[in-house]
């Protein structure tokens, strides 16, 4: 007898306690940004049990959540594939079959895994069981934006009438048939173990092309320090800050000027918490600004090289500042380069540093003594 096939969810009622998958990459950024589809759907559904398939990156975020009731890292180990459908039935054992499978992910990986969830709805991609076969959404209605590769294109809600913004939470969310309020993010807190700087800056970034340069920062930790603030300097451990983050030199540059180490000292329920005690955070397009947006953290979030439009939080804490000499290199690319296009990094530097101090100096102003 062959499995039925997952239906393509458009909003229909999944009952009093459903049970449902959702699918994502392990990026923080990426967990904070969902967070209004997991609240959404508790929102509809009081009775949901929510199962969130993630990674190892973002497992302390997962484990923290008040959105999630089980998690599994579908990121990060080898054989994430070969022992998940143990994972599988002993959840169906304590919450039944998944009525919804939610997949936000491009890889794969999570396809496949989509799959052997065997829900009865689907949203999203998905692999047949046992096949290589790749399903995707019908190419009508909202849903062509399974089939749309440039989300962070200047005309998209010139086709796509159903979006009020370009924001990625609102996009996940139509797509995803889930009411929500799409800019209200959330995130797990901790306390810091020990006090933590009133200012906190994050250099760091996936793609070297979305980094502030070095002597940029040095301008405005001088300046920080020149008015009686100290700095705190938030990230990954130092190896992965290099390796992974490319800022290994920025920030030894920068602690070397009297900079706070925080990096690799706290969990990331613990740097929410940092967050959110601060009164300024400056930043890189990079998943510690999600977490100060969640947390209404004051923040200065530099973008350049990132597609805007798409992961810029609509959130009234966070300013965004952009270069007054765009390159469009980037964009063309689809985002896909690792490092600028160009001789010379010309969007990021022509963030000046006069420019980031006059909006520090605005969020600060406040909180002077």
């Amino acid at each position: 007898m062959s499995q039925r096939q997952p239906i393509p969810y458009v909003g229909q009622d999944l009952g009093a306690r459903p049970h449902v998958a959702l699918l994502f990459c392990d990026q923080p950024g990426a967990f904070i940004v969902a967070t209004s589809l997991m609240r959404g759907l508790r929102d509809r559904f009081p009775g949901l049990t929510l199962d969130y398939f993630g990674g190892e990156r973002t497992r302390e975020l997962e484990d923290a959540s008040r959105l999630v009731d089980a998690r599994y890292s579908l990121f990060g180990p080898s054989d994430a594939l070969e022992t998940l459908p143990a994972f599988l039935a002993e959840r169906r054992s304590a919450a039944g079959p998944y009525a919804l499978a939610i997949n936000l992910e491009s890889d794969a990986r999570a396809a496949r895994a989509c799959g052997l969830t065997r829900p009865r709805f689907v949203a999203g991609a998905y692999i047949k069981p046992a096949s290589d076969v790749k399903v995707m959404p019908p190419n009508e209605g909202i849903d062509r934006l399974w089939h749309e590769p440039r989300w962070n294109r200047a005309d998209l809600r010139a086709d796509f009438p159903e979006l009020t913004s370009q924001y990625i939470g609102e996009i996940f969310c139509r797509l995803a048939r889930v009411p929500a309020d799409f800019g209200r993010t959330e995130t797990p807190t901790a306390p810091p173990p020990w006090p933590t700087p009133p200012v906190l800056i994050s250099s760091g970034g996936r793609r070297s092309a979305k980094l502030w340069p070095a002597p940029h920062w040095r301008t405005l930790v001088r300046w920080l320090a020149g008015t009686g603030h100290e700095v705190g300097l938030l990230g990954a451990a130092p190896s992965a800050q290099g390796n992974v983050y490319h800022a290994d030199d920025v920030d030894g540059q920068l602690i070397a000027g009297g900079v706070v180490d925080l990096r690799g000292t706290l969990t990331l329920p613990q740097v929410a918490g940092a967050l959110e005690r601060a009164h300024a955070f400056v930043t890189v397009d990079n998943g510690l600004m999600h977490l100060a947006a969640a947390v209404h953290t004051q923040t200065v979030a530099l973008f350049g090289a990132s597609p805007r439009r798409l992961w810029a939080p609509p959130a009234p804490s966070v300013r965004i500042l952009e270069p007054s000499a765009p390159c469009s290199r980037c964009e063309e690319n689809r985002f896909r380069n690792e490092g600028c296009l160009l001789p010379v990094h010309q969007c990021m530097i022509s963030i000046e540093p006069g420019r980031v101090i006059r909006e520090v100096e605005q969020v600060l102003r406040p909180t002077r003594r």
